[in-house]
């Protein structure tokens, strides 16, 4: 088994664990905050640290073997023609900021000592940020950002609103829909009816008279640094497969003598 199959398997390993891990625990919470004692109600978001963090180790881990992958698979192609020892341990899979930069300081190289067809797949692949593949720059530049600060995935509570969190808790608000729910320190705040003292006491309300409860709504977990909009496993799932797809796509041009 090669090196590129090794990478691209060891990163749907690290998709399964966090996929494992997501399924148990939620990195982002939504609390309902109750003071019996003054009547007060509020919702907020609620980060869990731990699930968090660990969810930015695992996500780093499956970058960075992507990122190898896409590097051994260029290097495989490409090895045999480099000039010098020099140049062949500089061998990446490259990433530029613009298609001129790739087409001149790029293609003119390697890729056009391998073959005709190689050029061609490079340049199909888009491998810059400038209107290019958003995805190939994401593999690199969160690699290279791993590699200085973790990769915090955020919470979307977007799909929240006045109908769903009312199921659970009858007495919320209602209309409130395209709020900007969880980016405040209490999002919804409501009175409610006051216990007294003899009522909270036999209700078993902490001395605080504070009880927060988690609520079952729906918060997504994304990549803001790639795409607010969507899941992060449907996100990282398109990666892995992207970088399978231009693995094989390199292997078979290079093998395209013109």
């Amino acid at each position: 088994m090669d090196s590129v199959h090794l990478k691209i398997k060891r990163a749907e390993k690290h998709y399964a664990e966090l996929s494992s891990l997501l399924s148990k625990n939620n990195p982002f919470k939504y609390i309902l905050e109750t003071n019996y004692k003054t009547g007060k109600r509020a919702t907020y978001a609620k980060k869990d640290d731990d699930t968090a963090n660990e969810a930015a180790i695992i996500i780093g881990d499956l970058i960075h073997n992507l990122r190898t992958a896409l590097d051994h698979a260029y290097w495989k192609c490409t090895e045999k023609f480099a000039k010098s020892e020099g140049e062949r341990k500089n061998i990446q899979f490259p990433i530029t900021t613009t298609e001129e930069a790739l087409r001149e300081s790029v293609l003119p190289g390697l890729p056009s000592r391998v073959s005709d067809s190689f050029v061609m797949a490079l340049e199909k692949l888009k491998p810059y940020r400038d209107q290019g593949s958003k995805l190939l720059c994401a593999i690199h530049d969160l690699d290279i950002q791993d590699k200085h600060k973790i990769l915090i995935p955020t919470g979307d509570y977007t799909k929240l609103s006045s109908v769903i969190i009312q199921k659970q808790v009858p007495d919320f608000p209602s209309n409130l829909t395209n709020c900007s729910f969880g980016n405040n320190h209490r999002d919804v705040v409501w009175k409610i009816k006051a216990m007294t003292w003899t009522q909270r006491r036999k209700a078993k309300v902490p001395r605080s008279n504070v009880i927060e409860k988690e609520l079952d709504v729906p918060v997504e977990i994304v990549l803001s640094e790639i795409d607010s909009f969507r899941p992060a496993l449907e996100v990282l799932q398109e990666i892995i497969n992207l970088t399978k797809k231009v693995s094989l796509e390199l292997s078979i041009a290079a093998s395209t003598n013109e």
